[in-house]
């Protein structure tokens, strides 16, 4: 869609949700601006936030990723509103009202079924890793894991292991979280990116906790 009749239709939209007119909009009125504000956001997510929050890496045992996360998405929103003057509260009632899918309603005489959880990926070579683990107030120990290897690169080993609900990709050297995913094969994909793209300051974090270990 061209930028101009992106412009026209988002100010179509600012102008019936911002009075409070929540009517189901044109199909099309409505994709534009989904993706408008989808678009924006994972723009943003991958060139921005995510560098961002790699090079954070000496303070994620004191950082809340949900938190960020938080911050991250409130503030993707503010600046979408005053970019496109949609007025991103009423926005999400209107996408409550008309778009959010509601649950269907199961029949009375109908036993509910029990949800059968996903299967975890089986290791295909397990070994016994270690990883550092904060227990809070500046105290950490070191912790066994069963892993498997996930991929080397120039020398520096990493593993991965289903913990605490996901997929984490950590390297050796430190034991520390390098990335976390819910899927097994995105997971070290990221953790690949992230460790050729900043492999000098993560040489460098290694470096730093092996002298804080002998010191």
């Amino acid at each position: 869609m061209k930028k101009r009749q992106r412009n026209k239709i988002l100010k179509i939209v600012a102008r019936q949700i911002n009075s409070g007119d929540f009517t189901k909009l044109k199909p099309v009125h409505f994709r534009c601006v989904s993706n408008t504000i989808s678009d924006y956001i994972d723009r943003k997510y991958i060139t921005e936030w995510r560098p961002w929050w790699y090079d954070q890496i000496d303070n994620w045992n004191s950082m809340s990723l949900a938190d960020e996360h938080k911050k991250f998405f409130d503030k993707c929103l503010q600046e979408i509103q005053e970019w496109t003057g949609i007025d991103m509260e009423k926005y999400h009632k209107y996408f409550e009202l008309n778009h959010k899918e509601k649950p269907k309603k199961r029949r009375v005489n109908r036993k509910p079924r029990k949800e059968k959880e996903k299967p975890i990926r089986k290791l295909r070579n397990p070994r016994v890793y270690k990883i550092h683990v904060n227990l809070g107030g500046g105290a950490t120990e070191w912790r066994s894991i069963i892993a498997e290897p996930a991929f080397r690169y120039r020398g520096y080993e990493f593993f991965i292991a289903h913990y605490e609900g996901w997929w984490c990709v950590s390297d050796v050297a430190t034991g520390r979280r390098i990335v976390e995913h819910d899927r097994y094969k995105k997971a070290i994909e990221i953790a690949k990116e992230r460790i050729e793209r900043n492999f000098d300051k993560y040489v460098a974090q290694v470096e730093r906790f092996r002298e804080e270990a002998t010191a």
